[in-house]
């Protein structure tokens, strides 16, 4: 039986898990397109990556948008101006609480006064006259206090200024003012002082003085900052314990720069507003504090926090669309939100354009973007160190490298994809109807011939006993008993891949596609057919043996501005070109030679001379090139004709032939197609009998490799 286990979800249950080897298969791609692995791997945290389940794991271009779309949900939805309804919506309340409480206080004392005169009673002639009085006194009041209240202006400021000077007759009214008061306050120095917001809850009068001291020497301190000296921040620390937090900042520039983060969500929240609201509110936490010292420490306060926000940056203001009101409080903290959001966005920013990820910070994408793309920043920072750890690549002094295993593993994955894209139905043709002794076992048996290998088929060769003698045991066998495996042969093969780097192999990707064929290539023949022989070899101007463990990072020769080339827009040579340089200046670095042509003559002699070296039965080469060859040796020159000429068309076919007369085979693969390529091709399959592919860098590799495998392999009768 099938048991389950349920838990709650903790946030270790990460939905995508990207093994070492599907970020290097996606790494390769942009390692191949751009030959350095540094770019490589900063674009595959930039784009994300797809694991083999087709699961996406987003990058940091992805976690950026997503960022900004929080971002832009909190603008659509609030109305900063809508602070300033809340504490009018809040004053209005107790306004209307003291209004009714002076209302029923003058009734009562009207009711009394009734009372008193119905009952008549001598005994109270006086009562009557001091209850008249304190009627006429109380309707004086009310009327003194209704005409205050009925005088508030509109504005929220003023209003708060003159309820200061009132003096209410609503206890609870009175209460709801003072706290109304004291949340200013708070709010007023949280925007400096958010390390307070507990403590001012629970001020008295005498802990106001302490405040008022403690920012006196904090301006003491911030002044000697500015001017070079060192104060003793710790017998401040010391002195205020009371006031400060548990948390209290460990130096002076850690509580400058919270001072400072404070108070821009406050600038930014005052920039957000427009003109007249911003100016009410601006005076509505002035009045907060009545206080003329007070107010004078503030103000130096924050003249102390500005001079160090131009270095930080101030805080701006944010363009709001919504309609959602905002207490004071919460405006506060939504601009702390965006303000971080900013941050974090500019961080993001920097990494995409080449900073180190490894200072992005995981816990700030947590606060502002939840735990799921915390881990994704993490997954996509780790990328690296997966890599090491496998074994893929290794860091040196000041680069990281792909090793020896990361290269074996990318051109398998190059295979895989290759083969991927053939048809399962293309396979099986490629082997011959000819059998022999020697290759890979068959399942299909034949009768045992003296001097083959002696593979016997064991159940076979008891049954032909048994069907033979028809009797009882001990069986005795002959040799017309015998059956064994049939084998497919495969004579070996030596292979030089030809790969043009010209210039213009840049264009469309055929660089990349042809690389990732070579990769191919290697792998397949290291596989399946270990006994087999590749190299490399890379012609532009000249050619040169190229290592496989430098493929990935070539790139294809650039097109340059020389005295002697005139290039137009798309860095095209223009205007006719007949340039000879001597071979031994172009090599030895003497000359400043351009290296962007094509020399398929110079690819063919280093092929050669590698081949006459191989004992392999069968010899070939295999051909990957753009266009004809605009490059050609002669008599220790080398030279640079363009448009192609005849002569270099000449001499490139001369070595076809001296190819073709010692049996190598040429087969050629051409990424594009005009008349001049095909001209040129036609010749050369004439001469040397080879075959010609005209192809596209998106299925090279499935011609090469299929071609390879069903030229490679035979039966042997």
């Amino acid at each position: 039986m099938i048991r389950y286990c349920y838990s709650a979800w903790d946030g270790s249950q990460d939905t995508f898990h990207p093994g070492p080897e599907d970020v290097l298969g996606n790494l390769a791609d942009y390692l191949l397109e751009g030959g350095d692995l540094q770019k490589a791997l900063r674009m595959l945290m930039q784009r994300g990556m797809m694991d083999r389940q087709g699961r996406v794991m987003p990058g940091l271009q992805d976690i950026l948008k997503q960022l900004r779309g929080m971002k832009e949900e909190h603008l659509r939805q609030h109305r900063p101006d809508s602070v300033l309804d809340d504490l009018q919506r809040q004053l209005d309340a107790i306004v209307a609480r003291e209004r009714q409480t002076l209302d029923a206080q003058l009734q009562a004392t009207r009711q009394r006064l009734e009372g008193l005169t119905a009952a008549a009673a001598p005994t109270t002639a006086q009562q009557q006259a001091n209850e008249r009085r304190a009627v006429q006194e109380m309707e004086e009041l009310v009327t003194e206090r209704q005409a205050q209240l009925d005088a508030l202006p509109p504005e929220v400021s003023e209003t708060l200024r003159r309820l200061q000077q009132y003096d209410f007759l609503d206890p609870q009214a009175r209460q709801e003012f003072e706290a109304l008061l004291q949340a200013l306050q708070q709010q007023a120095m949280d925007a400096l002082v958010q390390t307070l917001r507990q403590r001012l809850q629970q001020m008295t009068s005498n802990d106001m003085q302490r405040l008022q001291q403690m920012l006196a020497e904090l301006n003491h301190l911030l002044a000697q900052r500015a001017g070079g000296e060192d104060g003793d921040f710790q017998e401040f620390l010391q002195r205020y314990q009371d006031l400060l937090p548990d948390d209290a900042p460990e130096s002076l520039e850690e509580l400058l720069e919270r001072l400072a983060r404070n108070m821009q969500a406050m600038q930014s929240l005052l920039h957000s507003m427009s003109e007249t609201a911003r100016q009410e509110l601006q005076q509505l936490l002035q009045d907060a504090f009545p206080d003329e010292t007070m107010q004078q420490a503030i103000a130096e306060l924050m003249q102390h926090l500005q001079s160090y926000m131009q270095q930080e940056g101030l805080g701006e203001g944010f363009t709001f669309q919504g309609d959602s009101p905002l207490a004071l409080p919460d405006a506060l903290r939504l601009m702390e939100r965006l303000q971080g959001m900013e941050r974090l966005e500019d961080a993001l920013e920097r990494v995409l354009w080449g900073a180190d990820p490894q200072q992005l910070d995981e816990e700030q994408v947590r606060e502002l973007m939840g735990e799921e793309a915390r881990g994704q920043v993490q997954a996509l920072k780790d990328l690296a160190e997966q890599l090491q750890h496998k074994g893929y690549i290794r860091k040196t002094k000041d680069r990281l490298e792909l090793t020896a295993r990361g290269i074996r593993q990318i051109a398998y994955k190059a295979m895989l994809d290759i083969f991927a894209s053939i048809r399962r139905d293309q396979f099986g043709k490629h082997s011959l109807a000819q059998r022999g002794s020697q290759g890979q076992r068959q399942e299909e048996t034949r009768a045992y011939v003296y001097g083959e290998t002696f593979d016997i088929h064991l159940a076979r060769t008891v049954m032909n006993a048994v069907l033979r003698t028809a009797a009882p045991p001990p069986l005795r066998l002959t040799a017309q008993d015998f059956e064994v495996y049939g084998t497919e042969s495969v004579a070996r093969c030596s292979t030089v891949l030809l790969l043009d780097m010209s210039g213009s192999m840049e264009r469309f990707s055929r660089f990349t596609a042809a690389k990732k064929v070579a990769l191919a290539l290697d792998a397949l023949i290291r596989i399946q057919f270990p006994r087999d022989t590749l190299d490399i070899v890379g012609f532009f101007t000249y050619a040169q043996t190229l290592q496989l463990e430098d493929l990935p990072y070539l790139t294809p020769k650039p097109f340059g501005f020389f005295p002697y080339m005139y290039n137009d827009m798309y860095h095209n040579p223009m205007g006719y070109l007949d340039l000879q340089i001597d071979t031994a200046d172009a090599l030895s670095g003497r000359v400043d030679m351009p290296q962007a042509f094509t020399n398929i003559q110079a690819g063919l002699q280093v092929a050669t001379t590698i081949l006459t070296r191989q004992h392999a039965a069968n010899k070939q080469i295999i051909l990957v090139t753009d266009g004809e060859p605009t490059a050609h040796i002669w008599e220790h020159k080398i030279c640079l004709e363009y448009p192609p000429s005849q002569r270099t068309l000449t001499e490139t076919l001369k070595e076809v032939k001296r190819c073709t007369r010692q049996g190598i085979t040429i087969n050629t693969f051409m990424l594009g197609q005009d008349y001049y390529m095909e001209r040129f091709v036609n010749e050369l399959t004439k001469i040397n009998r080879g075959r010609a592919f005209f192809t596209s860098p998106a299925n090279i590799g499935d011609y090469i490799l299929v071609d390879y495998l069903s030229n490679r392999r035979k039966k042997v009768a």
